[in-house]
C-alpha cells in the first residue's frame, strides 16, 4: 500500500473478502456441533501475568470508591542495545458504593438449557453463590474489611409457600451450610463485606442484592434447626458450592456462573438491568457425589488452588482491561488504519445474521480461544450485545495491561520492531519506537490499535527514532508489577518479559467459503478516516512531513483542530526541527552502530 491514505477498491474487496471468509468459517465451525468448545472452560490461559492482590494494601479514597495503585513494568530491548524500561502507573478500583441489583426473569427462560447437557438451570443460584466467594477473599485480603451475614435470610420450604417462590434443594447439609444457603438467597442483602471510612461503606465489587420476589425457598434434608450467624470463611463457603455442584451434577454450569460473576464490577458501571435466568431444578432427590456428564476433567478445585482466585479478583476488578479483552475479537494484525471500515463490514456481515446466541457465543470463543472462558459469562450477562454493538461503530478500547496479563493482541504496538531499509522506516515501528524511547508527546499509549499504513523517510524521523532504527531485539515487553502497601512496603511480582502473546491462532480458515459482498460499502470509510486520524494525531503532534500531505488532506483535519499547520509550512516546520540536530546525528553515528552489534 502506497502513501495515499484512501485505499482503492480492490484493497477494500481484499480486506473484506480476508474477514468474511474468517468469520464465516468461525460460523459454520459452530454450527456443526453442539454445546460450546471445551476452552471455554479452561481458566488459565486468561491469566498467564495476571498480578494478584497482597493483604494490606494502601487504599486510596477517589471520589465516592476505593482503588489500589499500581506500576506496571515494561521492558523494550535486551543487550547489546539498552533502552531504560518503561513503568507505567494503573489505578484499580476495589469497591463500589451500593450493592448491584439483580433480578430473577419470572418465565422459565429456555434459552441457556442447550448451553449444557441437563435440563435443570441453576446459574442465578451459583452466580449468588460465587459472589460471596470473591467478596470473601476480598474481606480477607483488604486492610479492616469486614464480612458478615445480615438478618434477612431465605426461607424453609416447609414455611408456608408463597406463589411464584422459587424452590432450591440443596441437599443433606450441616447447619452452617444451610445458614450459609440462606443468606445466598436471602432477598436484598443476606451478607455484607465492606470497609467502613467514617459513616461510608465500601462494598466489595461483587456485592449483590436479590429482589423481593420471586422468593427463594431452601429444601435440605436434615432435622437441626439452630442456625449460625457467623459469615463461614471463602475456603468453606467455597466447599459448599463445589457439594451443590456435584449434588446436581452441574459442575459446568459452575465455571460459567464464576465466569459471569467477574464482570458484576463492570455492569454495575453501566447501571445496566442484569437480569438472570430462573431456576429451574427437576426437584429430584439427590444423594450422589459426581463430577458433571460434560467433561469428566472439570474439576472446581482449580480456584483454590495458590492464587487463582486472587488473580480472579484483579483480572475482575480491572474494568476497562476486562472489556477491552472481550473486544480483541475484532483485531487482526495487519489491518491497517485506512481499511477498518471494510474489514468491520465483513465482520458484522456475518454476525449480525447470527440468530442462535449459543452459535453467536461459540464463534466469539474461538474468535480468540484462550479468552473463551470470558466469553461464557460475557453471554450470561448479555455484555456480548454492548461489546459487538461498540464494534460495529469502531469503538474498541484497548488496554495494554490486561493484554500482557492475558497474552492477548490488541495492538499493532505490541509487535517487534523491524530493522530500517531502503532509507525508511515503517511507521508502525515508527511509533513503537518513539513509544519505547519515550519521545516528547509520546509517552501515552496509542488510542488507535490498527497499524499506520506505510513507511517514513529516516531524516523525516525523530532522533530517537534514528538511533535505534538498525536495532536487534526492540519491542515492549512486560516485565512485572509492584504494589504500594501500608507501611510503605512494596511488593514485586516480576514475570519472565514477553514480547508477543504466544497462544496459538484460532482455527485456519475453511476451504470452499462463498464471499457475500452486499455489506461491503466503498462510500463508507467514517471508521477508518477516524482510525487514520487518531494514529496519525498521535504520530505527528508536530506536523506532517511533506511526502504525507495526501494523509493530511484524507482526513481533513482544520487549522482550528489541535493547533496543527495544514499548509506547506507544516513540512518546512517539520523539516526546521531537524536542522538543528543534523550535525549532532551525523557526530554521533557511532552510537547507531554499537545499538546495531
Amino acid at each position: 500500500m502506497g502513501d495515499d491514505a484512501a485505499p482503492s477498491d480492490e484493497e477494500r474487496r481484499t480486506v473484506y473478502e480476508k474477514g468474511f471468509r474468517i468469520w464465516q468459517s468461525l460460523y459454520v465451525r459452530a454450527t456443526q456441533g453442539s454445546g460450546f468448545p471445551q476452552t471455554c472452560f479452561q481458566i488459565q490461559p486468561a491469566l498467564l501475568h495476571q498480578p494478584y492482590f497482597p493483604d494490606d494494601l494502601d487504599l486510596k479514597l477517589t471520589y465516592n470508591y476505593l482503588s489500589t495503585p499500581g506500576i506496571s513494568i515494561w521492558k523494550g530491548s535486551q543487550e547489546p542495545c539498552y533502552i531504560p524500561p518503561l513503568e507505567r502507573y494503573l489505578q484499580i478500583p476495589i469497591s463500589i458504593n451500593f450493592p448491584t441489583p439483580l433480578s430473577v426473569s419470572a418465565d422459565l427462560d429456555q434459552s441457556h438449557q442447550k448451553w449444557s447437557n441437563t435440563e435443570e438451570n441453576h446459574l442465578s443460584v451459583l452466580i449468588f453463590a460465587w459472589s460471596y466467594i470473591l467478596s470473601a477473599r476480598w474481606a480477607q485480603l483488604m486492610p479492616e474489611a469486614i464480612l458478615e451475614y445480615t438478618d434477612s435470610k431465605a426461607c424453609n420450604n416447609d414455611e408456608p409457600r408463597e406463589l411464584g417462590s422459587a424452590v432450591v434443594d440443596i441437599g443433606v447439609v450441616d447447619d452452617e451450610a444451610a445458614r450459609w444457603w440462606a443468606a445466598i438467597l436471602a432477598p436484598g442483602e443476606g451478607w455484607e463485606a465492606y470497609i467502613t471510612i467514617e459513616k461510608d461503606k465500601f462494598r466489595s465489587p461483587w456485592s449483590i442484592s436479590l429482589p423481593a420476589n420471586p422468593k427463594f425457598r431452601l429444601s435440605y434434608h436434615n432435622n437441626h434447626c439452630f442456625l449460625s450467624d457467623t459469615a463461614v470463611s471463602v475456603e468453606t463457603a467455597f466447599r459448599f458450592l463445589s457439594d451443590y455442584c456435584a449434588l446436581h451434577d452441574i459442575v459446568d454450569q459452575g465455571y460459567a456462573a464464576l465466569s459471569a460473576v467477574l464482570f458484576l464490577p463492570l455492569l454495575h458501571g453501566s447501571r445496566k438491568d442484569i437480569v438472570l435466568p430462573r431456576p429451574k431444578s427437576s426437584h429430584e432427590q439427590k444423594y450422589k457425589v459426581g463430577l458433571s456428564k460434560c467433561n469428566g476433567q472439570l474439576d472446581l478445585a482449580w480456584v483454590q488452588e495458590v492464587h487463582h482466585l486472587d488473580k480472579l479478583l484483579t483480572l475482575s476488578c480491572n474494568t476497562r482491561g476486562i472489556r477491552s479483552l472481550l473486544s480483541s475479537v475484532f483485531y487482526e494484525p495487519g489491518i491497517a488504519c485506512n481499511i477498518v471500515s471494510p474489514w468491520l463490514q465483513s465482520i458484522f456481515a456475518v454476525v449480525n445474521s447470527v440468530e442462535d446466541n449459543r452459535i453467536l457465543a461459540h464463534m466469539l470463543m474461538s474468535r480468540v480461544p484462550h479468552l473463551a472462558f470470558l466469553w461464557l459469562g460475557a453471554a450470561i450477562m448479555d455484555i456480548h450485545k454492548d461489546v459487538l454493538r461498540d464494534g460495529q461503530f469502531g469503538l474498541i478500547p484497548t488496554e495494554p495491561h490486561a493484554a500482557a496479563w492475558s497474552g492477548t493482541m490488541q495492538s499493532f504496538m505490541q509487535e517487534p520492531i523491524h530493522p530500517a531499509a531502503n532509507g525508511s522506516i515503517l511507521r508502525s515501528d515508527e511509533c513503537r519506537l518513539l513509544y519505547l524511547t519515550q519521545e516528547e508527546h509520546h509517552t501515552s499509549w496509542p488510542v488507535c490499535q490498527w497499524t499506520p499504513f506505510g513507511a517514513t523517510a529516516l531524516k523525516d524521523t525523530e532522533i530517537d527514532v534514528r538511533l535505534h532504527v538498525n536495532c536487534t531485539g526492540h519491542g515492549l515487553q512486560y516485565a512485572g508489577w509492584k504494589w504500594t502497601c501500608r507501611n510503605g512496603r512494596v511488593v514485586h511480582q516480576m514475570s519472565e518479559p514477553a514480547l508477543v502473546p504466544t497462544f496459538p491462532p484460532a482455527e485456519p480458515v475453511m476451504p470452499n467459503i462463498t464471499v457475500s459482498y452486499e455489506a461491503l460499502d466503498h462510500g463508507e470509510e467514517s471508521t477508518s478516516e477516524n482510525a487514520t486520524r487518531s494514529i496519525f494525531s498521535w504520530l505527528r503532534v508536530e506536523g506532517y512531513p511533506p511526502d504525507e500531505k495526501k494523509i493530511h488532506e484524507w482526513i481533513n483535519i482544520d487549522d482550528s483542530d489541535d493547533g496543527w499547520s495544514t499548509d506547506k509550512d507544516s513540512g518546512k516546520s517539520h523539516e526546521a526541527l531537524r536542522t538543528n540536530v543534523e550535525d549532532w546525528i551525523d557526530h554521533n553515528v557511532y552510537i547507531i552502530d554499537d545499538c546495531s552489534a
